[in-house]
């Protein structure tokens, strides 16, 4: 078995929860959550099945896996840019002696974004320039993959107004109870608080321990995107510098919903105003934009992609960066985000599997019933989350059921869908935030097991004790 996984261990998680998957479509029976019953039969995967779940997973999941590729491409130029790799020496150096004040920070704006935008993997493409720069620090593949994909699980497991998830979670819910996405803020937001505190504990801890390890053994070789040093002294950083800062303006402008959370309606308003705005009865920048522009809040991820292709063409300009370094940067970019892009379509192999085979209902069902138990319903929003992927599917799924629980008692479980949520992602194989990001940083699964058991088991005691005492006090 040690053997077994010795290579490519994650593709080979994915593919074990890919059997115990359909195996559960043969024996569990499928169907919809009815008062006090479940409504179904068995309604098994067969052959032809498994194979047309690879075509209906890209068809579910398109921008995402689209969006994650065009990330290695933009990635695969930036680091032909003199300015880039300038950026990244000095930013690198500039923070020598402060490796700790920076992670922290890393990880408190990568997980305090992650709890608030509508779409995690506009974080995503941020993450291979902070990892860059803490690798330059002489940090470590697994600090750097905990300070930036670790952090965004925080995020996940703390969500407050954010994540699609957490959004498509309440929509659902909305069909069988009146619900929003402030149902026990406070007590979430107190949940990431705590859970960024022990998770950055450790993290901490581990990188004291690099920094002051003897080892000068780098582990640049396990980059896919390896950043060298500039070969130009007189190159200038400040455009790289500005390209970041309109992502990162973009991101949050186009990522947080200011309507919906905030009651900040300015950016519909204006968004309204500019596509009826006439120029000889010819709205001109409708027109223009297109009828898929969108207000800022309510962005896709393709309208980032056009933001992204913008600050590239710059980039390539500025820095001479010729047509054909342009088409390899990209290619090569391309090529290398392949195995993580590849792992995430097994996995979301295994949400059309539920899609079809709807036994998670059933499961929980069986382990929660009707009378709420905070003991059971953790137990049953873990079942939940190891196989649903997506977390909104969860409130379509089992929303009826939470629906029977009255008062204090549906808040409860709301809290605990959502932190369980997190903190499954944090260890399952069928976590695409977490797989993505052992692929991209080329750490072992058992290496990270290792690692976060500790957390793991800490915060699964912290929460059991929150959830008792929103119970039972």
């Amino acid at each position: 078995m040690k053997k077994f996984f010795e290579k490519h261990d994650l593709v080979k998680l994915v593919l074990i929860a890919l059997v115990i998957t359909i195996v559960l479509t043969w024996i569990v029976p499928s169907g919809v959550y009815q008062t006090g019953t479940i409504d179904g039969q068995l309604a098994r995967t067969g052959i032809v099945d498994f194979f047309l779940s690879g075509m209906m997973s890209v068809s579910f999941f398109l921008q995402q896996l689209v969006f994650v590729i065009l990330v290695g491409a933009f990635y695969g130029v930036m680091i032909r840019a003199e300015g880039y790799k300038k950026l990244v020496e000095k930013l690198s150096k500039n923070l020598k002696g402060r490796e700790i004040p920076f992670l922290l920070i890393t990880s408190l704006l990568v997980a305090g974004f992650t709890s608030i935008t509508t779409n995690i993997f506009v974080v995503v493409l941020f993450i291979p320039f902070l990892i860059h720069v803490l690798k330059k620090m002489g940090l470590d593949n697994m600090t750097a993959f905990v300070s930036t994909f670790g952090s965004m699980l925080i995020g996940v497991l703390g969500a407050t107004y954010g994540t699609e998830g957490l959004i498509s979670f309440v929509n659902y819910l909305t069909y069988y109870s009146t619900t929003n996405v402030k149902v026990e803020l406070a007590v979430r937001g107190g949940i990431l608080l705590l859970a960024f505190i022990l998770f950055n504990f450790f993290n901490i801890t581990h990188a004291r321990k690099v920094l002051s390890s003897k080892n000068e053994k780098k582990d640049s070789e396990n980059d896919l995107f390896v950043v060298e040093e500039p070969k130009k002294k007189t190159s200038k950083a400040w455009p790289m510098v500005l390209g970041f800062l309109v992502l990162l303006i973009f991101a949050i402008l186009g990522y947080v919903n200011w309507a919906g959370n905030f009651n900040i309606t300015i950016f519909s308003e204006f968004h309204a105003w500019l596509m009826e705005f006439e120029v000889a009865e010819h709205q001109i920048f409708s027109y223009i934009l297109g009828t898929n522009a969108a207000a800022f809040g309510e962005w896709q991820l393709y309208h980032m992609v056009i933001i992204m292709g913008i600050v590239l063409l710059i980039t390539a300009i500025i820095y001479h960066i010729n047509f054909d370094n342009l088409i390899e940067g990209i290619y090569d970019g391309v090529k290398k985000m392949m195995k993580p892009v590849g792992i995430m379509l097994l996995i979301y192999m295994i949400f059309v599997f539920m899609y079809w085979s709807p036994v998670v209902p059933t499961i929980v069902s069986w382990i929660a019933g009707e009378n709420f138990n905070p003991f059971t319903s953790t137990l049953a929003a873990s079942i939940s989350s190891l196989f649903h992927i997506d977390f909104g599917y969860t409130g379509y799924a089992v929303g009826n059921l939470l629906a029977t629980y009255e008062g204090a008692s549906f808040n409860i479980a709301y809290v605990i869908y959502v932190t369980i949520n997190g903190l499954v992602s944090m260890f399952t194989p069928t976590s695409i935030v977490l797989m993505l990001g052992l692929s991209y940083c080329d750490i072992p699964y058992k290496k990270w097991f290792a690692y976060i058991w500790k957390f793991l088991l800490g915060m699964l005691v912290c929460l059991l004790v929150i959830f008792a005492l929103l119970t039972y006090i």
